[in-house]
């Protein structure tokens, strides 16, 4: 496939007639002639016309016989007044326009018009996006998203495992699926699951189809992930970019800032919940998997309603001096899961237990700098690291 190319002013008239041959039918103005164009772009003249009739518009490039109006100029300045940013009054005062002719004949162009029926667009804010916690089911179906390239050998497992116990003990349905175990091919942009009539070209072919409709039947979908390069590994960014399918391709500004509307089979009340690990010292770190996840969030309407980032999780495991903190860390996980489904919210005190601080950053990275010295200077297997 060849790289697109920059149109040339030529392709960019034809496309603009296309456009205006949509309104030209009922166009009030319509007459016989020719409107002669010569524009300079890239160091040269480009020579083209328009040619009315009582029935269409057609582009030709050239030089018409005749034209009742003639128009030189740079040919941005022409992009400017043909979307109505530059007056023609001005222009000409200012020389970007310069006309021979009938000028009044321009009117045989009608407005271009670029609104479209595209049905339901109506996509405010709901009262659950508002507020999520009150408005949720007293029992509902969670879907832990295992985001983690080890599956259940991660770290992250042990988080979630503690995790989901509380949400069950609470009332919860609640079921993991580990993304890495799926195959789920790597989305190509080509936009079928906007425009195609058959839907994405690998519908049938993976596991992403079962997956997206069972997570559509989900009242919580937890992500559940270590921190991969500041972000999220890429198994869990390709399944958002499949996902892109729950919305339509359209663009509504009904919110703070704009986003797709939901396709109506996807119109189901669903929320966020952010569980990550790292193994830095700072909580910091999580900032831009935060922004990022809030902005699909937004974009695919299933708000953030709770987070658990933790940090330095892995040395939680392998380093018997912290085995206290590791004991009170996963006990105030299943209590955070408890808290999540029975409250609505998890506790500040729960959640200052599992994101408390394992020492001083000086003796964080001392020991942090020991443990993977002793990995690399001893080749041990690292398949549980």
């Amino acid at each position: 496939m060849k790289p697109k190319e920059l149109k040339s002013p030529y392709e960019i008239m034809q496309s603009m007639v296309e456009i205006l041959n949509t309104k030209y039918p009922e166009h009030g103005k319509k007459k016989r002639g020719s409107i002669q164009f010569y524009f300079s772009y890239d160091n040269r003249e480009w020579e083209c016309y328009i040619k009315a009739d009582k029935s269409h518009l057609e582009f030709h490039a050239g030089k018409a016989e005749n034209p009742k109006v003639t128009l030189r100029c740079d040919f941005f300045h022409w992009l400017e007044l043909s979307s109505g940013k530059l007056n023609p009054v001005w222009g000409m005062i200012t020389q970007k326009l310069k006309f021979s002719g009938r000028a009044s004949f321009f009117g045989v162009l009608p407005k271009p018009d670029l609104n479209v029926n595209v049905g339901d667009m109506d996509d405010r804010l709901s009262t659950f996006e508002k507020n999520a916690p009150r408005n949720r089911k007293q029992h509902p179906s969670v879907i832990i998203i295992n985001a983690s390239p080890r599956a259940g050998n991660g770290y992250t497992e042990q988080f979630v495992l503690k995790f989901a116990e509380g949400m069950r003990e609470a009332g919860a349905g609640v079921e993991e699926i580990y993304l890495a175990k799926l195959n789920i091919k790597t989305c190509t942009g080509c936009w079928q699951c906007w425009i195609g009539e058959n839907g994405c070209i690998f519908d049938g072919k993976d596991d992403f189809g079962a997956l997206f409709e069972k997570l559509n039947g989900a009242d919580m979908i937890v992500y559940a992930l270590p921190l991969y390069v500041d972000g999220m590994p890429s198994i869990l960014k390709n399944y958002f970019d499949r996902s892109v399918r729950r919305v339509y391709p359209y663009i509504c500004s009904d919110t703070r800032k704009t986003r797709h509307p939901r396709r109506i089979e996807n119109r189901k009340n669903q929320e966020t919940v952010i569980l990550s690990i790292c193994g830095f010292h700072e909580k910091s770190h999580f900032k831009a998997l935060d922004t990022h996840f809030r902005a699909i969030a937004h974009n695919f309407h299933i708000p953030v309603t709770e987070t658990v980032y933790r940090s330095g999780a892995m040395f939680l495991f392998n380093n018997p001096f912290f085995y206290r903190q590791q004991t009170e860390i996963l006990n105030s996980m299943k209590q955070a899961g408890t808290e999540l489904i029975a409250k609505g919210k998890i506790g500040r005190k729960t959640k200052r237990k599992i994101e408390q601080k394992l020492s001083s950053k000086k003796e964080f990275v001392k020991m942090t700098n020991y443990f993977w010295f002793d990995k690399i200077t001893n080749q041990r297997d690292n398949k549980d690291y």
